[in-house]
């Protein structure tokens, strides 16, 4: 049984954050059906509201934060709250306090509904008064598709590569994201470099489907909303030069749970067979590969080495 004082002190939290970020929160009086209360916010330095209301579900605890990977916590809802926040007619966002650490994070809930798995929160992503931007961002996200949605969208774009080596957009994307740094950047010897782990030998070969391969994804990119806008500069390049430019742009709050969500469930979006030549046996020791290998390549662009990383 929830510690009811423990919870007390999640809910204060968040009182706090609203009054330094302009809102109010207004707690859920009885009957808690899933939603501890809403925040509605106010036009800076103005007690006006601006019609911007976010439900809110609060869990506060130490045992919370026990369920990690990597930088990601995994929170798993009752079915009956999953179901109502899903018919719920505004942005839910699940608000996670660590009493014991004064740790404080959130998540868009919403957008993960689609599957079945838990609910993903990035500890990057701390409720404090600079959020206020981000969770403005949440309304203007809604009917948008949850990153489940988006990832399977994007392993349907597929490339054959060396015969019988398919792979999909799930590859141009775990290719293109510094997920130090959380942008995406276009560089074409971060997508050579994919194409080099694919091949079997020291050689490889970039022909027009992989240019179109090229195309589809960065289209892709932008229709979802996965990244900041680059397309003038892209189509510039692209159309006027002949050429991939070297562009880097930042994920949205959109592109950060998606990236979240590849890497909590790589075994449903990668191939092992397609790299079975790297003596890589996990999924998730796959990905992590590719995406230290391609960094090092962008890295190193000047380079005409080639890079070498040991799995962990």
């Amino acid at each position: 049984m929830a510690n009811p004082l423990q919870e007390d002190k999640g809910l204060i939290e968040i009182y706090k954050v609203c009054v330094q970020m302009s809102a109010i929160w207004r707690p859920t009086s009885c009957h808690d059906l899933g939603i501890d209360g809403q925040i509605e916010f106010l036009e800076p330095g103005e007690f006006i509201s601006t019609g911007h209301i976010v439900a809110v579900q609060s869990k506060s605890g130490p045992s919370y934060f026990n369920d990690q990977y990597g930088s990601i916590i995994r929170y798993y809802p009752d079915e009956k709250h999953r179901q109502y926040w899903h018919r719920l007619k505004m942005p839910v966002i699940l608000v996670l306090h660590n009493p014991d650490s004064n740790e404080t994070i959130y998540t868009n809930v919403k957008p993960q509904l689609t599957g079945v798995g838990p609910i993903l929160i990035n500890r990057s992503k701390v409720f404090d008064r600079a959020c206020r931007e981000s969770l403005l961002d949440t309304i203007q996200e809604l009917g948008i598709p949850s990153p489940i949605e988006i990832l399977d969208k994007l392993k349907k774009i597929t490339l054959n590569r060396d015969g019988n080596r398919t792979i999909t957009g799930i590859e141009f994307l775990l290719a293109c994201v510094n997920r130090t740094g959380r942008y995406f950047e276009l560089r074409m010897r971060r997508i050579s470099a994919l194409f080099e782990l694919l091949s079997n030998d020291n050689g490889y070969h970039i022909g027009e489907l992989d240019f179109e391969y090229i195309l589809r994804n960065v289209i892709a990119m932008h229709s979802n909303r996965i990244v900041e806008d680059f397309m003038n500069e892209f189509e510039y390049f692209w159309y006027e030069l002949y050429s991939v430019p070297d562009v880097a742009s930042p994920l949205t709050a959109i592109g950060d749970d998606v990236i979240d969500c590849l890497w909590a469930n790589p075994d449903n979006y990668i191939n092992l067979e397609n790299y079975s030549h790297l003596g890589i046996k996990g999924s998730n020791e796959l990905i992590d590969y590719i995406s230290r290998y391609v960094q090092a390549c962008s890295d190193r662009l000047d380079s005409s080495d080639r890079i070498s990383i040991e799995p962990r």
